[in-house]
């Protein structure tokens, strides 16, 4: 059984192909800049909404989270069975953190091995070393979150340090397994020469064992969700960076050896 709070068909953001996506309820991040606020606590939320109804504001409910079997996910990840096959797609669960929920993870990416989907884990890596020893084999792709690289201002900025985080991208990388490094790109936060100095050299020293790095544009999306979940939204007040500073960090991301790609 899992805490999900939504499935995505047809992503094309969230690993190779054209793919299914499967959003775990859970975190133990706090960002300041987390597009997903309802994705944070495991509980399922429910919040007061409004709706138009033949042009007039009606209340309601939404409910963020719903339990469900590891059977029940899989029925609905295999509807599009033949889009990932022409595509070379295939399955990808995110979050919050989907190892937050490690047995029901393992279990759900077992399942989809032996339907022989290509399977795709984005994580904050802040969890355990033993939950990404039990799910590696089933894990073709890891989408792996670098943030800040001073361990002060990811404390600051996410609640936590990135001690673990560094140490458990070393280990999948020792362990061979395939995994691309997705930067979220916020001015102010992590833009500093300093920082991206730090990031490029942290890089550089793993493109050996790596093939592209992803540079994610901050979008103020996630308005409305703060908002109707009671919660301050930290970054209200910061802009999204704009192409002309994307490209301007493509370029210098480009020093790494890897392929950089704006987007994911």
């Amino acid at each position: 059984m899992l805490t999900i709070f939504d499935i995505k068909r047809f992503a094309v953001h969230d690993g190779p192909g054209i793919r299914t996506t499967v959003f775990l309820k859970g975190c133990p991040l706090r960002c300041a800049w987390c597009h997903n606020p309802e994705s944070q606590e495991m509980k399922p939320i429910t919040v007061d909404i409004m709706r138009k109804v033949n042009g007039k504001s009606v209340a309601g409910k939404r409910r963020y989270g719903e339990r469900m079997e590891v059977d029940q996910l899989l029925e609905k990840v295999l509807r599009d069975l033949p889009f990932y096959e022409e595509s070379e797609g295939g399955v990808s669960f995110s979050g919050g953190e989907p190892l937050m929920q490690p047995e029901g993870l393992l279990q759900l990416l077992q399942a989809c091995k032996k339907h022989g989907l290509h399977t795709c884990v984005d994580t904050s890596g802040h969890v355990n070393w033993e939950h990404f020893e039990r799910i590696l084999p089933f894990t073709d792709l890891f989408l792996y979150d670098l943030k800040n690289m001073d361990p002060e201002l990811h404390l600051r900025h996410t609640g936590v340090d990135n001690s673990l985080i560094l140490a458990n991208a070393d280990k999948l990388l020792d362990a061979g397994a395939r995994l691309v490094f997705r930067i979220p790109v916020i001015p102010g936060i992590n833009t500093s020469e300093r920082e991206l100095a730090t990031l490029i050299e942290f890089l550089k020293e793993r493109a050996e064992k790596m093939t592209e790095v992803h540079l994610l544009p901050y979008h103020r999306i996630a308005g409305n969700k703060y908002r109707r979940l009671h919660m301050k939204e930290l970054l209200a007040d910061v802009d999204e960076p704009d192409q002309q500073l994307m490209h301007q960090l493509k370029e210098e991301f480009k020093r790494t050896g890897l392929e950089v790609i704006i987007g994911g």
